[in-house]
């Protein structure tokens, strides 16, 4: 998958610099959750994916640094909702997810106190991730977002993570594949976006083992309506007001 061989060349890169002690890879579960506001039936979408990340921090004791994180994620989870066609009957199934994200951030680390780090971060990052309903539905996203936050970390080979603030999907491109379903065109959904919070709390109990909790997710408004036609017949879409929250624990090896 094109996306994976990202996050490796990345890797690579990464691996070959002098500032080995500040990488760090992970695994990880994350419970993803999936809701869209659709009437007379709520879409709902819930289930487990596996994730695997990469994250590379420059090695500063205080000042201005530059921050990597990405990731690779897949799963399937369970569909609750209704059919395309015919919003008032109900349908239940599997989704399949598969995508990426990567995020480069700049921080302000303020001097060491009491063996922690304060950060305060901002970034800018993509991700891009495929959803296949069936085998002739099928959404591609293209989501660029800005995150803006604060994290404390410890110096030490053993302390506590925490990280909270804002993120915000400034610009979101929705492929559905409209000529795949049989209409004449293919135009691009542009869901609005929306602020949402993030958190992730953790501890290093070890010098390269940490345990790390996190939510995050998106906030999406309804997107403004696009018309297809078929047969000589027009057709209006939209994409509703979703939200997606992704609640994940990850085993991190720090290098």
């Amino acid at each position: 998958m094109r996306p994976i061989l990202v996050v490796l060349s990345l890797a690579a890169v990464i691996a070959a610099s002098p500032a080995r002690a500040q990488l760090a890879i992970s695994a990880g579960i994350e419970y993803f959750q999936w809701k869209e506001d659709t009437a007379p039936i709520e879409v709902r979408e819930d289930g487990p994916m596996f994730v695997l990340g990469l994250d590379f921090t420059q090695p500063k004791d205080k000042g201005l640094l530059f921050a990597y994180r990405g990731k690779v994620y897949i799963g399937k989870v369970d569909y609750d909702g209704a059919l395309l066609f015919a919003p008032n009957v109900p349908v239940d199934g599997d989704t399949e997810y598969k995508g990426t994200a990567h995020e480069v951030q700049l921080r302000w680390r303020l001097a060491p106190e009491r063996g922690y780090w304060l950060d305060v971060l901002g970034s800018a990052g993509v991700d891009l991730w495929e959803r296949e309903l069936s085998d002739v539905q099928e959404e591609d996203y293209t989501i660029a977002f800005v995150r803006l936050g604060v994290e404390l970390n410890a110096t030490g080979d053993r302390g506590w993570t925490f990280g909270a603030g804002l993120k915000y999907p400034v610009w979101t491109e929705e492929d559905a594949h409209f000529d795949d379903l049989g209409f004449d065109q293919n135009p691009e959904l542009e869901p609005e976006g929306k602020v949402m919070g993030f958190f992730h709390a953790g501890y290093r109990f070890q010098r390269h083992l940490a345990l790390i909790a996190y939510l995050d997710g998106f906030n999406f408004g309804e997107s403004d309506p696009v018309t297809v036609t078929s047969g000589g017949t027009s057709f209006q879409f939209f994409q509703p007001a979703s939200r997606q929250y992704n609640w994940g624990l990850k085993l991190q090896y720090l290098f």
